[in-house]
Parts: C-alpha cells; sequence; structure tokens
C-alpha cells in the first residue's frame, strides 16, 4: 500500500509505469531502477582508462558497464568531443595529431641552451611548452634569457 503523502498528492507521486517513475525520481539511476540494461546506438566514443596513462578515446563497442549507465556523461558521439570533455590537457594526443613547432628558439634549462621549437635532430629540442617563450633567434634566447651564460650562443 502507498503511504498516505502519495496517495493525497498522487498526480505527482504515482506514475503509469516503472520507466515513467523512475524517469521522474530516478534519473540519475535510471538502468537500475527500472532492472534494465542500457543499449548502445553504435560507433559512440568512450575514454579508455584501462591504461592507466592512457589519453585516448574509443569507439569499439567495448564501452564498460559502469559507462553505459552514464552514457551522457561518458559517451560522445565524435572523437573531438570525447578528447575535449576528457582528456582536455592533451588534446593532440588524444586526437592522434602531432603537434607541429614554430621553428623559433626556446631555452632548454637542463642543458642552459637555446633550441629550436621543432621535432628532430639538433639545433632542434622538441616542440616547446605553450608557456615557454620564443624568440625569432637563437642570438635573442641567449640575450634574453641565458645572458650569464657565457657561451650561449656556442653550445
Amino acid at each position: 500500500q502507498e503511504p498516505y503523502y502519495m496517495l493525497s498528492n498522487h498526480e505527482y507521486f504515482l506514475s503509469n509505469s516503472r520507466e515513467e517513475c523512475c524517469n521522474s525520481f530516478y534519473e540519475w539511476n535510471f538502468y537500475s531502477c527500472t532492472g534494465s540494461t542500457p543499449t548502445l546506438t553504435n560507433g559512440e566514443y568512450y575514454p579508455d582508462w584501462s591504461g592507466g596513462s592512457s589519453t585516448q578515446c574509443l569507439n569499439d563497442g567495448e564501452v564498460p558497464d559502469y559507462m553505459l549507465y552514464s552514457q551522457a556523461w561518458y559517451l560522445s558521439t565524435t572523437l573531438e568531443k570525447c578528447c575535449e570533455r576528457h582528456f582536455y590537457w592533451d588534446l593532440n594526443e588524444c586526437l592522434g595529431t602531432t603537434a607541429v613547432g614554430t621553428d623559433k628558439w626556446y631555452v632548454d634549462y637542463d642543458d642552459e641552451k637555446c633550441v629550436q621549437d621543432c621535432s628532430g635532430a639538433p639545433p632542434c629540442g622538441g616542440v616547446a611548452e605553450p608557456w615557454d617563450q620564443k624568440y625569432t633567434s637563437k642570438e635573442q634566447c641567449c640575450k634574453g634569457q641565458l645572458s650569464w651564460v657565457a657561451k650561449c650562443r656556442f653550445k
């Protein structure tokens, strides 16, 4: 028997079906409430945290069960949306794109020298981080950031 407070406001509390009730009062846990299993519509991307340090989204249909129960949060219709939501700090890695340098110069403080913002052999020092100050020439970099290193230009 329903509690009196529900009967006195039956338009609010009572539903015609379990799904309707679950949707009204337990939307956050809809599938457990209804006792049903969620299904995928195909091709959804989900964050892959299986490797511990993985920064990728997959759409292989192997979505972990816990993600199925919160599809609005975990699943995305495109790779871009999945990466932006779950791996915003490393979009290039998640999207599978390679960052390209500017060919400007920045400081490699470990070696106390200026290196070029590019991938490959020296004078490239790898792609600079967004916070690295960049210069149009090696001389400007040495003068601006490593003036205390006498042989900056010659390293």
